[in-house]
């Protein structure tokens, strides 16, 4: 009879330690299942709202980009950097950055962009305002910066790196790491602003 009993307990302690076991599994899975919904819901509203800040540039004025007066510029920019934070429920912030403007892939000016943070669902504008000193033209760049200039064609490309303090940095444009680029062409309107 002893034998019998030794049996009984057994398998009641085999039913006792499964139903423990199944419980640890629906906990360790509810756990993880929740852990997974928050991170979704986490990301979606905080981490990737790339696409939730429009940024636009305007030429205010610009100067020094007279190449008549031989092959090298000190060309000087007034730009008005026009930020707008879609997001109603967060501030748009960036840590500064960079702008650089070129002319047929040679850099003219360049400048900083500063630290700024935009309110919830409203606009900022910045000044920005890159230079360059004694820039160097080969003959070809130089003679068609004249040419373009007195047609009032020239066109120059800018590029806005804006800088990520953290992972809340939210560019309208891809992002690579932690800086976001954003790129414009302006049509400079007079030969010399």
């Amino acid at each position: 009879m002893t034998d019998r009993n030794d049996a009984v307990l057994i398998d009641a302690d085999d039913a006792s330690w499964e139903e423990n076991l199944t419980t640890a599994r629906f906990i360790v899975g509810s756990t993880i299942m929740t852990a997974m919904t928050v991170f979704l819901i986490v990301y979606t509203f905080m981490g990737h709202t790339s696409k939730l800040a429009e940024v636009s540039v305007e030429l205010a004025a610009f100067d020094g980009l007279d190449a008549t007066l031989g092959r090298t510029v000190s060309p000087a920019f007034n730009l008005t950097v026009h930020v707008k934070n879609t997001l109603s429920w967060q501030a748009w912030c960036s840590n500064g950055g960079e702008v650089v403007v070129s002319y047929s892939g040679v850099a003219l000016a360049w400048g900083d962009v500063p630290v700024f943070c935009v309110p919830r669902s409203a606009t900022t504008e910045l000044t920005v305002l890159p230079w360059g000193w004694e820039v160097g033209l080969s003959e070809d760049l130089h003679r068609r910066l004249v040419s373009e200039s007195q047609m009032h064609t020239a066109e120059v490309l800018l590029e806005v790196r804006m800088f990520d303090p953290g992972s809340w940095m939210l560019c309208e444009t891809e992002t690579h790491h932690s800086m976001s680029l954003h790129r414009f062409k302006l049509m400079l309107r007079d030969s010399d602003g």
